[in-house]
């Protein structure tokens, strides 16, 4: 149901978009091409031209209001895992507390702040912690849930 709610808003806004071409081309044939070719002098034009352009852009900004309250009913539009990964990196992120050391009595806190690399890690736990919960992790190449295998350190 939400997706023909969010094709409706898709709709209204494409012909509130054609309007707006239309009510150009009926001003005059430069203005026509105009909007038609240049983005920005569509917004030029709907200022100039109100009176006649006000209608189509109304429509358009309902079209919109429509997609966006469909995409909310939706959960939401979500990032792309490309992108998800990008800003993970970039230590957006809460600290998160980890699973109990190996030894029970402590409890570390970690956060994914872009760390890929057993170098870089200062205990098994910690590697552990990152591969089960950050993104683009390189510290288990056999993919065998345990990282840094070949690290002396740990």
């Amino acid at each position: 149901m939400n997706v023909i709610i969010l094709y409706v808003g898709l709709g209204l806004f494409i012909i509130g978009g054609i309007g707006l071409l239309i009510s150009a081309f009926r001003t005059s044939l430069l203005w026509g091409l105009a909007v038609l070719l240049i983005a920005p002098v569509a917004i030029l034009y709907l200022i100039v031209h109100w009176q006649d352009a006000k209608g189509p852009f109304k429509l358009q900004i309902f079209g919109i209001i429509i997609i966006v309250a469909a995409s909310y009913m939706n959960g939401g539009a979500s990032l792309p895992a490309s992108v998800r990964s990008s800003l993970s990196s970039i230590n957006i992120s809460t600290p998160l507390s980890s699973n109990l050391s190996s030894s029970g009595l402590q409890n570390h806190q970690y956060s994914c702040d872009g760390r890929q690399h057993c170098s870089q890690m200062h205990s098994r736990a910690e590697a552990e912690f990152f591969i089960q919960n950050c993104p683009n992790t390189k510290m288990d190449g056999d993919r065998d849930g345990i990282p840094c295998e070949n690290d002396s350190r740990f």
